[in-house]
C-alpha cells in the first residue's frame, strides 16, 4: 500500500524556475523534455516514468526530517546550463545525507556519444576545510543507447534510492562516510 506524503515537511522553492549560481533549474512539470530529449522519443509512458522518478524523490524528501526536494521542490528537474548543456536530475536531502540523480543525453560531455545517468548517497565534508561531498554509495550507467533506456535507469536508480533510504536512517550514513572525522 502507498503511503501518501505529508508535504508540510519537505522544503519547497514557491517558483517552478530557479537560477543556481547560471545555472537554471525547471520543474519537470514546467519545462519542455525536448530540451533533453529527441522529441520523437517523447512518449506519454516517458513522461509516467518521470512522473514517478520525481514521486519517489518527494518521497525520499518527505522521509527525511527538514527534506527538500530539489531546488524546485518536485523533486526530478531540467538543468539548463548557459553552455547550452541540458540535463534532467533532482534530488532529496536534509543537512544530514544528499540522494541524487542525474540523466544526462549523448554530448552533454566533450566526446560522449551516449545517454548516461547516475544516482548517489553523499554526505557533506565534515571536516574544518570542507572539501564538498563524500560519496557514500553510488550507481552508474555511462553507455546507455536510447533515451528511453536513459530513462527506465533513471526509474532504477531512483526506485534503489528509495529503498536505501528506508533500509538506512538519515543519521547513520555518516557512520559511512570513511573520510568522516569522527572515525
Amino acid at each position: 500500500m502507498a503511503r501518501s506524503l505529508d508535504r508540510r515537511h519537505v522544503r519547497t522553492s514557491r517558483s517552478p524556475i530557479r537560477n543556481n549560481d547560471g545555472v537554471q533549474s525547471v520543474a519537470l512539470s514546467a519545462g519542455d523534455p525536448t530540451w533533453v530529449f529527441p522529441p520523437e522519443s517523447v512518449t506519454s509512458d516517458m513522461l509516467a516514468v518521470l512522473d514517478r522518478v520525481g514521486e519517489r524523490l518527494r518521497e525520499v524528501a518527505a522521509s527525511l526530517s527538514n527534506g527538500q526536494a530539489g531546488w524546485t521542490g518536485e523533486g526530478l528537474e531540467y538543468s539548463l546550463f548557459p553552455s547550452g548543456q541540458r540535463s534532467l536530475g533532482g534530488f532529496a536531502e536534509n543537512p544530514q545525507v544528499t540522494f541524487s540523480a542525474e540523466l544526462r543525453p549523448p554530448g552533454f560531455y566533450e566526446g560522449e556519444r551516449t545517454w548516461s545517468a547516475d544516482a548517489e548517497i553523499a554526505v557533506r565534508c565534515d571536516h574544518v576545510v570542507d572539501c564538498g561531498m563524500h560519496r557514500i554509495e553510488s550507481r552508474g550507467a555511462p553507455d546507455l543507447d536510447t533515451p528511453a533506456d536513459a530513462v527506465a535507469t533513471l526509474d532504477k536508480f531512483t526506485d534503489w534510492l528509495l529503498v536505501r533510504s528506508r533500509e538506512v536512517p538519515p543519521e547513520r550514513w555518516r557512520d559511512a562516510d570513511p573520510l568522516a572525522t569522527n572515525h
